[in-house]
This record gives C-alpha cells, structure tokens and sequence, in this order.
C-alpha cells in the first residue's frame, strides 16, 4: 500500500494498523500527523498479552515523539497505561475522545474539498 500512496502522490491517508502497537508494520511511518488508539479488546492475546493493561501497553507503543495522541474511552486499568505510554513515548499531546452517545443529533457533512 505504502507504495501505491507514493507512486499516486497521495497527500493525505488513514493507514489502520493490523496488530497494533510496537509489533506493527505501520511503525515504518516515522513522523504521522497523529497517532490513535481505539477501542481495547482481547485481539492477538498470543502476542500482545491477556490483560487490557498488556494489550494497552502494546497499542500505544504506536504513538511517537512530538505526534499527537488520541485514544478512545477505555476501561481505567487500559487508559492509565496509555497515559502512562504517552508519556513515556514523548507525545505532544493526549487526547481521550468524547464518548460516541455525546454525538446524537449531530449531522455530519463529510467530504474531501477540491477536484475529484
């Protein structure tokens, strides 16, 4: 994919990560305009740990110095570690998400400005 994005010029992608964290390939990407930490569950325990704090601790290895950070509400063991990672990783900034029910009502206009 990353290949593609730099044969087709691309300004802009939204690269999801496949195992997550410091065991990602997506770690190649050096300086990303910011880092995420979604939901946590108990994906890829045979690598990533059994605990929300082992599989924590993992995911937010993706964030890097100076990046922005955001995460989203977490069970408070999975959010200190990520705050605590943060920290340790030098982020600029970290960020937890507002809860998705505090977006009802909302209309969303989405949309990519310029020549499609």
């Amino acid at each position: 994919a990353f290949k593609v994005f730099l044969e087709e010029k691309v300004d802009v992608a939204v690269v999801e990560v496949g195992l997550g964290g410091s065991y990602d390939s997506t770690n190649v990407i050096n300086l990303p305009k910011v880092c995420a930490v979604a939901s946590l569950g108990y994906d890829h325990t045979d690598i990533l740990g059994t605990t929300i704090k082992e599989i924590a601790w993992y995911k937010a290895g993706i964030f890097k110095p100076g990046v922005p950070a955001f995460t989203l509400p977490q069970k408070v063991e999975g959010l200190e570690v990520i705050r605590d990672r943060a920290k340790e990783l030098n982020v600029s900034s970290i960020m937890i998400s507002p809860d998705s029910s505090s977006y009802t009502g909302t209309i969303w206009e989405l949309g990519i400005a310029g020549s499609h």
